[in-house]
C-alpha cells in the first residue's frame, strides 16, 4: 500500500465513494479524474498540497496500487466504525502509529 497522509487518504476514500462504475479496472483509470473532481468541490487551497502530491503519486501507481488502495477504500465504507482516522487505519490506508 502506498504511504498516504491523512488528507490524502480523506480524498481517496471521497473519491472512491463516487466511483459509480463495476469494472475494477475501470475504477483504476478513473480514480486520479475522481480525486481531482473531489479537490474541486471541496476549497481548493485547503487540499491543494496534498492533492497535487496524491494526483502525482497516482500516475506513478501501478494498476495493482490503484487497485489495492481502491480496495481499501470500499474496504472503509463498508465496515468503517469509530472516528475516520481509525476507520482509515483499520481499512489499511493509514499505518498503525
Amino acid at each position: 500500500m502506498p504511504p498516504l497522509t491523512l488528507r490524502q487518504a480523506l480524498l481517496i476514500v471521497d473519491a472512491v465513494n463516487g466511483l459509480y462504475v463495476t469494472d475494477r479496472l475501470a475504477k483504476t483509470q478513473l480514480l486520479a479524474q475522481e480525486v481531482a473532481a473531489v479537490i474541486a468541490l471541496g476549497t481548493p487551497e485547503i487540499w491543494a498540497a496534498d492533492g497535487r502530491a496524491l494526483l502525482c503519486m497516482i500516475d506513478a501507481w501501478t494498476t495493482c496500487q490503484r487497485l489495492a488502495v481502491i480496495d481499501a477504500a470500499e474496504r472503509f465504507w463498508s465496515c468503517s466504525e469509530g472516528g475516520y482516522e481509525e476507520g482509515l487505519r483499520a481499512a489499511g490506508l493509514l499505518p498503525e502509529p
